[in-house]
């Protein structure tokens, strides 16, 4: 039997009080509910009897039907299942201020390396340094929910001798000047800033594109 199929019949039979005692159902009831043919019902409840998701009961001429502990586990699973599914952050949103950056980013942009991964990861090259934003304390906490996604990696790497942190790479979507505008957060392994501070990338200059200065709002929405 099929594993929707299953669900479907355990999920109305559920709510017409199978769960935890037999019950009496209205076959009639119960495949207009699951709307299928009184055949096609039939049919599935010899299966999942068959399969031992269901107890059947026969009193007399009545029979009550019951969901087994097989057939509970099913349902407990799937509600674990659905419960982990809506409760997951597909998008997570930071706030802050724009900021003076250390300079440094520039020259990082232009390392083949990266610049390479980038194009590979994102689609294009992004313009030689990066949007720098303080986030508010709010956010800063917020953040640390990025260590428990892998994003989009940049190994690591040693050139002329000096090493080369990797960085993981998460698409996002910066609001600012009133404008939308596509690009992407960094998390840089090796670097002189806290974890106040974000990193924003683009395919131009976020300051000229979002008419940004210092001091700004700007809301980040990051794809997880």
């Amino acid at each position: 039997m099929r594993e929707y199929d299953l669900f479907a019949l355990l999920h109305e039979m559920a709510k017409r009080g199978c769960l935890n005692n037999p019950r009496i159902v209205s076959r009639m009831d119960l495949a207009r509910g699951l709307k299928i043919s009184p055949w096609a019902l039939n049919k599935w409840l010899k299966e999942a009897s068959d399969e031992g998701f269901i107890e059947k009961y026969k009193v007399g001429r009545r029979v009550y039907f019951k969901i087994s502990g097989k057939g509970k586990d099913l349902l407990e699973k799937i509600h674990r299942e659905l419960t982990n599914a809506l409760n997951m952050t597909s998008i997570l949103k930071l706030r802050g201020v724009v900021t003076r950056g250390l300079g440094e980013a520039a020259m990082y942009m232009s390392i083949p390396e990266y610049k390479e991964g980038f194009r590979r990861l994102l689609g294009y090259y992004p313009y030689p340094g990066t949007l720098n934003i303080r986030l508010d304390t709010r956010s800063i906490a917020l953040r640390k929910e990025l260590e428990k996604y892998q994003g989009y990696l940049i190994q690591g790497f040693y050139r002329d001798k000096r090493q080369y942190g990797s960085v993981r790479v998460f698409k996002a979507i910066i609001n600012g000047g009133g404008k939308r505008v596509e690009g992407a957060i960094l998390i840089i392994e090796i670097t002189k800033h806290g974890p106040e501070i974000l990193e924003v990338i683009a395919p131009m200059r976020l300051r000229d594109e979002l008419n940004l200065k210092d001091g700004d709002t700007v809301e980040v929405e990051i794809w997880l």
